[in-house]
């Protein structure tokens, strides 16, 4: 090439650059959900079902009206939330994609962004029919639109970050109170006090939209609005290690701690690092005011398994984006997890903690329905593959 000349810019490379890599990510995780899916035994996923069926779109406290609601459009409620779970999971990782690029460049975005399709109990909240899955997808493209509203002050994309938060909220009520704190600090110190007060208005009525119909639909149920509040009051005490230690708080903290770490060991500490010296920055708050209340949540109160700790896995993921090397490591590891875990035979407490923690939420699991139970294991001498636990 002769001196000086330059290189021309080609509007071609550019899309490429710009369009590949989230279209792989979209492929890569469509694939994965789609190889390895499985049936609707986990959890509540059978309640779920019952409740579309029966067309009173609730189950247990807070009730899932919306997401069961929205399963009841289908004419195969089976094929409805596979179709809403694989499409959540898609499209989160897409987002989180997206939303990376306001912390770090392409390649280091779509590290993260990958090790985001494969944390363990995140692809197999894709695999199962409940309601996990939203979770990948709705606290993201909130904290998504709120940047691109930061960025481009588009008043249409802050209406956009209220409807979102709504509809995720109303798919898991739990997640949205823990998403709320993010939102009103948001409110607080980046909007002006009328543009604050408009667009939490524009979030209180949309959720009435879930909120009014869960009210009469277990108005109607047996136990009636008393039974949620003392299903709430049992969760907020008898589970709680504020009313003592025991067995069953101390698992509660197992639940969030072991998964956690599992999935986010080689990223931790650079996630804790950033938050540390960064913490003036507005959005690195925010990412810590997305993770702190679940997780006093969770470690205080109750969790019931670890997929509970998808709404907060984009928030320590965008921490970490600056660790591209360690991302990578973080993605091929949470593959190996979910695709290579067995039960492990053992009577030992420790290793049974494992396999009820972290081997349930993984391929093994999906592919035969195993439901691990930590008291029977700990009292059977040979863990049986392709049965579940009694």
């Amino acid at each position: 090439m002769p001196v000086g000349q330059k290189v021309a810019y080609s509007p071609v490379i550019g899309a490429k650059a710009e369009f590949l890599p989230p279209l792989v990510l979209a492929v890569f995780t469509l694939v994965t959900r789609l190889l390895f899916h499985g049936l609707p035994y986990f959890a509540d996923g059978p309640a779920h079902l019952s409740a579309i069926v029966a067309k009173v779109y609730i189950i247990q406290p807070p009730g899932y009206w919306l997401f069961n609601r929205i399963g009841g459009l289908f004419s195969d409620p089976v094929i409805g939330i596979s179709t809403m779970n694989i499409f959540f999971s898609v499209a989160g990782v897409v987002v989180f994609y997206f939303t990376a690029l306001f912390f770090a460049g392409r390649r280091s975005a779509f590290l993260a962004a990958l090790a985001y399709s494969c944390i363990f109990y995140v692809w197999f909240s894709g695999e199962v029919h409940s309601t996990y899955a939203s979770q990948a997808l709705f606290p993201v493209a909130t904290f998504c639109a709120l940047l691109h509203y930061e960025r481009d002050k588009a008043n249409w994309l802050l209406w956009t970050a209220a409807a979102v938060f709504a509809v995720g909220a109303g798919l898991r009520p739990s997640d949205g109170v823990f998403l709320l704190p993010m939102v009103l600090y948001y409110s607080a110190v980046r909007l002006t006090k009328g543009k604050a007060a408009l667009f939490l208005a524009f979030i209180i009525f949309l959720c009435l939209g879930w909120i009014i119909p869960t009210v009469v639909a277990f108005s109607h149920a047996p136990g009636g609005i008393r039974g949620v509040l003392s299903y709430t009051h049992s969760i907020a005490t008898q589970k709680s290690i504020t009313s003592g230690v025991n067995g069953e708080s101390m698992a509660n903290i197992a639940r969030y701690v072991l998964p956690l770490l599992v999935a986010f060991w080689p990223v931790l500490a650079a996630a804790v690092l950033n938050l540390t010296r960064n913490w003036r920055d507005w959005r690195v708050q925010m990412l810590a005011l997305w993770i702190v209340p679940g997780s006093l949540f969770f470690v205080l109160s109750y969790i019931s398994d670890a997929p509970y700790l998808n709404f907060l896995s984009a928030a320590i993921l965008l921490l970490a984006v600056g660790a591209p090397r360690m991302m990578a490591v973080t993605a091929v590891w949470n593959a190996i997890v979910f695709l290579g875990f067995s039960p492990i035979p053992s009577r030992r407490l420790p290793v049974n903690i494992w396999n009820c923690y972290v081997g349930h939420f993984t391929s093994y699991g999906v592919r035969h329905q195993w439901w691990p139970n930590l008291s029977a294991l700990q009292g059977s001498r040979v863990i049986i593959p392709g049965q579940p636990e009694p």
